[in-house]
């Protein structure tokens, strides 16, 4: 009897390419709020011989994504023999393409040089609502802050010393 699910070391490598190229471009455009999608792998062989994963950014923004990608996202290459991403001008005449080695497999993401990036619409931003009119032209101290306020101005009642008072020409002593 003969094992069906026994997959080779190649194909291993391939799907664990796959899953951490996936995974990479995932976090990176959801951190950054990119709208670009790899929607689709093939696999192909190099010139010399070694399997290729191959995908097309696509969606708005695709050039830019893929430019910031290598720019700004740092991807984690633990095994022996990865190659940090670089953009490869001469693999094919009419595409971008930024390329790695992970896991002895090259991944490589691409998009056609005919893409235009549109810069995307400015989102608006929402002020804080208006208030009434009414508390618009309220004064801005209440009448007991002012009160207080005046009452630093002279002497309180509670202070030993007397005050006079005048009353139709006479002085009288208050305390």
């Amino acid at each position: 009897m003969t094992d069906t699910t026994t997959s080779t070391p190649v194909a291993d490598a391939l799907i664990a390419a796959k899953v951490h190229a996936q995974n990479s471009w995932y976090v990176f455009t959801g951190e950054k709020n990119l709208k670009a999608i790899v929607p689709s792998w093939r696999v192909r062989d190099t010139p010399d011989g070694s399997p290729c994963l191959s995908s097309e950014v696509v969606g708005r923004g695709a050039a830019n994504a893929l430019s910031r990608f290598a720019r700004e996202f740092y991807l984690k290459l633990p095994n022996p023999g990865d190659v940090r991403p670089q953009f490869d001008i001469h693999a094919q005449p009419g595409r971008t393409v930024l390329v790695w080695r992970y896991d002895g497999i090259w991944v490589e993401l691409w998009h056609p040089d005919s893409v235009v990036d549109a810069p995307e619409a400015a989102q608006p931003v929402l002020s804080a609502p208006v208030p009434p009119a009414a508390a618009q032209t309220a004064p801005t101290a209440p009448p007991a802050r002012a009160a207080r306020r005046r009452s630093f101005l002279g002497p309180g009642g509670r202070l030993t010393f007397t005050r006079k008072q005048r009353t139709n020409d006479k002085e009288t002593t208050t305390r």
